[in-house]
């Protein structure tokens, strides 16, 4: 598709908050089915919820939220409607410029970095206090990064934010 075509399909922020919205119904939908597969087997298979260490709730908060997550996305978004759900709710497409599930995956690891960087912040600080550098680092550039994506999807004519750049992405209308 050319630039003009591009130009001419791009979407407003209407539809694509409207899509976000949807997409965070579909992540919270995830997130409450995880909630209660792990505390069924922890009290049905364990007997009880086990206390982890700072290490292991890194990696279970990422190994089990933003892992599938981005993975499930990128699938979406890279193969058959190029859509995730809220993006089909809102006769969205993601378009690009180069290979599709390559674009995908980079655009959804991206996307999803902010919540990690939160993640690492909040597990550190609960484990060892918010008073050091780490958490205030992974602080600023979760913030940072999430407020740079909205602002760019807002302010450039095109709605592309930082993942999409680097993805050589672009949403437009179906």
């Amino acid at each position: 598709m050319s630039e003009k075509n591009l130009k001419e399909k791009s979407v407003g922020v209407r539809l694509r908050l409207s899509a976000l919205l949807f997409d965070w119904l579909f992540i919270c939908v995830y997130l409450f089915g995880l909630f209660v597969v792990m505390i069924t087997f922890y009290l049905v298979v364990i007997g009880e919820i086990p206390e982890f260490s700072h290490l292991q709730s890194q990696l279970v908060a990422m190994i089990t939220t933003i892992i599938p997550i981005s993975i499930i996305f990128s699938v979406m978004e890279g193969t058959g409607n190029y859509a995730s759900w809220g993006k089909k709710k809102n006769q969205l497409v993601v378009t690009y410029r180069f290979h599709p599930a390559k674009g995908s995956l980079i655009r959804n690891v991206l996307k999803f970095l902010p919540w990690q960087l939160g993640h690492m912040s909040t597990i550190y600080g609960i484990y060892n206090g918010y008073d050091s550098l780490f958490p205030m680092i992974c602080l600023v550039l979760s913030l940072s990064l999430a407020v740079s994506y909205i602002l760019m999807g807002i302010f450039r004519k095109d709605g592309r934010h930082l993942a999409d750049l680097m993805a050589g992405s672009q949403v437009i209308k179906r």
